[in-house]
Formats: C-alpha cells, structure tokens, sequence
C-alpha cells in the first residue's frame, strides 16, 4: 500500500500533462536562452565542482578551512535573502539586464550545491584510491579516473543544476531586469495571460530537459567507459 502511495504522489504532479501534448514547438527565444543557460551552467558545474572539490582533498593550504566554509555557505542562505547583494554588485559593474549577468547569478545558485555533491562523493571513495591518479596528467585524470569513478555524481551534479536553473523566475527576472526571457519566465506570464498553449509547450520543456540529459548523459557515460576499457586493456 505504501509503495501505491508512493508512487501516486511522484506521479501526481504529472497527470494533468499525460492527459493533452502541446500540438507544436515554438523555436523562440525564450526556449533557445533556456537550453543555452542550461548546457553552459551545467558544463561550467561540472568543471567547477569537481576541481574545487578535488583541491579541497587534496590541498594542506592554510587557507583550506575558510575556502571550504565560504564555499558550503551558500547551502545554508536563502537564495531570496543573497538575492539583493548579488543584484547590488552586478549593477557596480553594469551586468543588470544582460545576459552574462543572468548567467553569473544562476552559476553562483549551483555551483556551492555541486561541489558539495563532488566532495561528498570524492570523500566516500576514498582519498588513497584517489591518490593513484596523481600520477596522471590533469587531463588523463579527468577521462581516465574521475569521470568513469563519479560518474553519478557528474549525473546528479548535471540533473541537480539543470532543474535549479529551470525553476529560477525571480532571480531571473530581476537581475535580467526582465529583458532576458526564458521558457520559466514565459511560463509564469502564459498562466497569468490564460495562454494554455504556451504554457503546455513550455512545461514539457521543462520537464523533458531533464529527461533527456538523464538518458544522454547515461549513454554518453557508457560508451567513454567501454573506450577507457578497452585503452587501458
């Protein structure tokens, strides 16, 4: 019975959509800055994430202790309550209503929430199995050891930062200064407008993102391994 319940509740939220399918996809802008925003932040996550966790592993830096609290900070923070501090520096800089500041602040979002999944699996693999790939060139590293050992957590990290960035609308809308839209920001005005068409479109979008990054990533992953297999044979 729990399992029934279980299941009713993860599927609820979907029932609405399995009922109708949106006739046609509009190529706008909105979607385009979405997918955009979407491979470049979970790209950038990935990167990030398992470098700064890879050196808070390994470094003896005096430094590392406060590197590592400023870095999981930001899990504990609100993002609405950092929201008027990010919005106060880049308008400093002019980034307000433009599309690399939309970027920066949808990073800033991620990033801590990625390194801490890298850490965490990097710390559960042990630094002694780890340690065998020093001996590599940083790139080699990355191909031969990191990626096939955490190989779920650059899947989680990719999934995990994909439905962050697609269910900002506040953050985008201010520091885009409403001029950068996204499938999140239309969706918001599909509803307030009664537009069902668009907002169908644009909530398939949002929902088959990530369905199709899951099944990519666990192909693409797949395939890199056999080929590492088969060098290292």
């Amino acid at each position: 019975m729990s399992r029934i319940l279980v299941a009713f509740l993860i599927v609820f939220p979907f029932i609405g959509l399995f009922l109708t399918f949106p006739t046609s996809l509009s190529w706008d802008e909105a979607i385009l800055n979405t997918i955009a925003y979407v491979i470049s932040i979970a790209l950038v996550n990935v990167w990030l994430g398992v470098g700064t966790a890879w050196w808070l592993l390994f470094t003896e830096s005096r430094w590392k202790s406060w590197v590592e609290w400023l870095t999981f900070l930001p899990l504990f923070i609100p993002v609405l309550a950092s929201m008027f501090g990010m919005y106060i520096a880049l308008a400093q800089v002019g980034l307000i209503g433009t599309y690399t500041g939309v970027g920066l602040v949808l990073l800033v979002t991620t990033l801590p929430y990625s390194i801490r999944l890298a850490y965490n699996a990097m710390y559960v693999i042990g630094r002694p199995l780890l340690e065998q790939a020093l001996t590599f060139a940083p790139l080699a590293r990355i191909g031969f050891v990191l990626l096939p050992l955490l190989k779920e957590s650059v899947r989680t990290i990719v999934l995990f930062s994909t439905v962050i960035v697609l269910s900002q609308f506040v953050l985008v809308q201010l520091i885009g200064a409403g001029l950068i839209p996204t499938v999140t920001t239309r969706l918001y005005q599909a509803y307030a407008g009664n537009d069902v068409s668009q907002a169908l479109q644009n909530t398939w979008v949002l929902v088959s993102l990530p369905v199709l990054f899951y099944i990519g990533l666990g192909g693409i992953f797949s395939i890199w391994i056999r080929l590492v297999k088969g060098r290292l044979q």
